[in-house]
């Protein structure tokens, strides 16, 4: 039995030791761990909260943020009252071109900051540029070339 359940609460775990990483609470990356490995895939926050041992407002504030994030959606069944939450379809890819967009911001404002300084910005500003609009570019390729089904 550890096997088959247990693999599943490993992996949450292991993603909520990342949320530092990531940028967010843990029990958000927890809630988003989980969502990518239950069973079934559409859950309840109740589920979520048993599953995951979470509070009701901890769950509720995971899904509103991965819901925001584009990464949740909200489903509900003919019948039942409850409210379900799956992964939403390519939400993967909306997560790499939400970071593709700051990369792109992070390197207009240095773009800005070079021109303004006209010269007499030292290499460290440049360095940002050329290094954001590296990742740009080649982030930018990965996802054309996925979206290109290669």
């Amino acid at each position: 039995m550890r096997g088959e359940v247990g693999w599943r609460h490993d992996f949450v775990e292991e993603l909520g030791v990342l949320a530092p990483e990531m940028g967010i609470p843990r029990a958000t990356a927890r809630v988003l761990g989980w969502m990518v490995v239950c069973e079934p895939p559409e859950q309840t926050a109740r589920d979520m909260q048993d599953a995951l041992a979470l509070s009701a407002g901890a769950v509720s504030s995971a899904t509103r943020v991965l819901i925001a994030g584009a990464l949740l959606e909200r489903t509900a069944h003919s019948g039942d009252r409850c409210i379900y939450y799956r992964l939403r379809t390519g939400s993967w890819e909306g997560v790499l071109e939400s970071r593709l967009r700051t990369l792109m911001r992070l390197r207009e404002v240095a773009e800005r900051g070079l021109e303004a300084a006209g010269g007499a910005a030292d290499d460290r500003l440049q360095d940002l540029c050329d290094i954001y609009g590296s990742f740009e570019d080649q982030l930018d390729e990965l996802l054309a070339k996925r979206r290109a089904g290669g």
